[in-house]
């Protein structure tokens, strides 16, 4: 009986054994499973990541598409309608001179150039053309085309003393620059 008993215990340890065995078994198992899920999730975790880098790149280069498409096609605007003023300027300023040299004329004749460049005049302003280089402005190289000098002790340095042909600009864009005579 004795030896009954020590069979039973043997079988009972030898299955604590058996099962502490498969225990062990499992947990390393599981371990193992948690190894390849945690590549697989770095993995998954760095692609998305590349994806939303790429995503990211993608809306910004869009966005400065579209930006720069808007402008250039605002300044093709611009571009063109200051094509077709500057074609248009010789005859702004046939008028001035007309209008300058026809004092001492007939009244009506008078009248007529100046409704004509009057007319002529509000045109340009209702496309936003504004016009410039007036005696007296202090000179600006980037407007101003200084065309002669002249010394002149009642003038101001670096003023205009006389406009030979004026300027014109639409909004930031010049059109043509002023040819000025600059005293001192």
């Amino acid at each position: 009986m004795e030896n009954k008993e020590k069979n039973e215990k043997s079988e009972v340890l030898e299955n604590k054994n058996d099962e502490i065995e498969n225990t062990e078994d499992i947990e390393i198992e599981n371990q193992e499973d948690e190894n390849i899920k945690k590549e697989d999730y770095d993995k998954l975790k760095a692609e998305m990541e590349s994806y939303k880098d790429r995503l990211l790149r993608t809306t910004a280069e869009y966005d400065n598409f579209r930006k720069r498409t808007e402008r250039e096609r605002a300044m093709i605007y611009v571009n063109a309608t200051s094509e077709a003023i500057n074609h248009i300027l010789p005859v702004a300023d046939s008028l001035e001179l007309a209008l300058k040299s026809s004092e001492g004329t007939a009244d009506e004749y008078q009248k007529g150039l100046k409704l004509v460049s009057n007319q002529l005049n509000t045109a340009l302003n209702k496309m936003g053309v504004e016009s410039f280089g007036e005696i007296g402005e202090e000179f600006n190289p980037d407007i101003h085309n200084a065309v002669s000098h002249v010394d002149d002790e009642k003038q101001k340095e670096n003023v205009i003393s006389g406009i030979f042909q004026k300027g014109y600009k639409m909004g930031d864009k010049i059109i043509r620059h002023a040819m000025v005579q600059v005293a001192n």
